[in-house]
């Protein structure tokens, strides 16, 4: 096979290469406005969180957690989950709000007690129940923001066709392996530029008591979002990663493939492992992400852009990555002051960057990409430019965040309750009443693929294809409307019990 960068080059597939495709998973507390966490139910108006495929609760029932579909480009996937948000938004009690933090604000004994059983998902109260034993509760408490990533499909198609292959899931298993191990021996850049959880509001199971705070990330520390040291997961290769995976849930040191919290993960069309073998990987899972208080969606445009950037780089250098000491180079650095920063982490960076800005030039990447990497050398050359730089400015006296978290929540919610409009482009055209079908819609959790001039509603089985010029009488609300066109979607419910 030639190289990936002639074959790029031959087939004029530049533009692919910054093609990728992106799905958003936020998770978000529900605080009240004095930043306790909240107690009121889980919004009504939302349907199952068994089936539907946008919004959902994590750890406990005020830990929202929102999956924005795949889309292409940065930009598209960021105004998806901003969509999103604005629904949740709406439907907050009066004083309820969206904490901005990764890690919560400081909770009571009462609270956290309150936090262990505020689970009404009682398919997963084993493994709920599990989680908060194995970890505490604080830890699961942690959010986050998830980011899919997957290569646009016919730059895959091309490749695979020029390395005369015959498996092609091996093939994208090798393709996406690859990209994945290229991510953990940087991981140190991504947790130095976009590392948002600096303070500690409730002690950590497994913390050491002496750690000395501020610190970059700690929830991309070891004793943040992540495995103990002892069942950390190998990325040698992707053969030692599937056995030691099958190892550990049958040995019974995972509850399932689901705790494996590395920093990212292969995904395949199916939930096992089997799957990825079968059908190789779909997408990248990227689970490292603070959420970060300076954008309104929890992660900005330009950091998704600067990953994409990455991949794309390392795709095209088609070179082995250095694991040697990936994850202290990581721990170094997210428990570092945030004002700080290593002689190696700024040498090694700036050098990369280099190699980033020649890159975007020679394939004459659109312009928000070099601008990423703008933001990125600004940060590299002042640790005080980076989030967490930023964020221990507005630290409170005794070093917390909690004015700044509760200044910054009721901002985000004033600023998506001011929004009369749908922040999703494409729904934003649409007539009003079309509006109110397509955001029911998506608290019902019937799937909608919104395009200029169609709207396509989909539950299981049942597919209808709407014209946005259709005129929608509503006398009794959009959700009698399209509880009308589908009945089924009563049988979607939380109340059966099934592991």
């Amino acid at each position: 096979m030639e190289s990936i960068e002639v074959i790029i080059q031959q087939q004029q597939l530049e533009g692919k290469l910054f093609g990728g495709f992106f799905g958003l998973e936020v998770e978000q507390h529900r605080v009240l406005t004095n930043g306790k966490l909240s107690r009121h139910p889980y919004p009504a108006a939302f349907s199952s969180r068994r089936h539907n495929p946008y919004l959902k609760t994590d750890f406990c029932d005020n830990m929202f957690e929102l999956a924005a579909p795949p889309v292409q480009g940065a930009t598209a996937a960021v105004q998806n989950l901003k969509y999103l948000q604005q629904i949740v938004n709406g439907h907050l009690a009066a004083d309820e709000r969206i904490w901005p933090l990764s890690i919560m604000a400081p909770l009571s004994a009462d609270d956290l007690a309150f936090a262990t059983t505020f689970n009404t998902r009682q398919w997963m109260a084993d493994y709920h129940d599990y989680l908060g034993a194995k970890y505490g509760i604080a830890r699961e408490l942690m959010a986050g923001v998830h980011v899919n990533f997957s290569l646009h499909r016919d730059l895959i198609a091309a490749l695979f066709a020029a390395s005369g292959q015959s498996d092609l899931a091996a093939f994208k298993n090798h393709l996406y392996f690859r990209l994945a191990q290229g991510f953990v021996a940087h991981r140190w850049l991504f947790t130095y530029l976009f590392g948002a959880s600096p303070v500690l509001a409730n002690p950590l199971k497994g913390m050491p008591d002496n750690l000395a705070f501020p610190v970059r990330s700690l929830r991309s520390s070891d004793f943040g979002y992540t495995n103990f040291p002892s069942e950390t997961i190998t990325y040698s290769s992707l053969g030692a990663q599937l056995d030691q995976l099958k190892r550990f849930v049958a040995e019974g040191k995972f509850y399932s493939l689901h705790e494996f919290y590395g920093p990212v993960r292969l995904k395949s069309r199916g939930a096992n492992l089997d799957d990825l073998i079968a059908h190789g990987t779909e997408r990248l899972e990227f689970r490292v992400f603070d959420l970060d208080p300076l954008s309104r969606a929890g992660i900005s445009n330009d950091t998704l852009n600067f990953l994409e950037v990455f991949l794309a780089y390392w795709l095209v250098a088609d070179q082995g990555a250095d694991l040697t000491e990936a994850d202290e180079k990581n721990q170094a650095v997210a428990l570092q002051h945030p004002h700080q920063e290593f002689d190696w982490t700024k040498e090694r960076g700036l050098a990369l960057l280099d190699d980033l800005d020649a890159f975007v030039a020679k394939y004459g990447a659109p312009k928000e990409y070099q601008a990423a990497l703008l933001f990125a050398r600004r940060r590299l050359e002042d640790p005080r430019l980076t989030i967490g730089g930023q964020l221990i400015d507005k630290a409170d006296p005794d070093g917390g965040l909690l004015s700044y978290g509760l200044k910054i929540a009721n901002s985000h919610h004033d600023w998506y309750k001011s929004m009369a409009q749908s922040l999703q482009p494409t729904i934003a055209t649409y007539p009003a009443d079309l509006q109110a079908i397509v955001q029911t819609a998506i608290e019902l959790g019937i799937k909608v693929h919104a395009a200029p001039t169609q709207v396509t509603l989909s539950l299981d089985e049942h597919q209808e294809e709407i014209p946005t010029a259709q005129v929608w009488e509503l006398p009794d609300g959009a959700r009698a409307a399209l509880l009308a066109h589908f009945p089924e979607q009563a049988n979607y419910t939380d109340a059966v019990a099934k592991p």
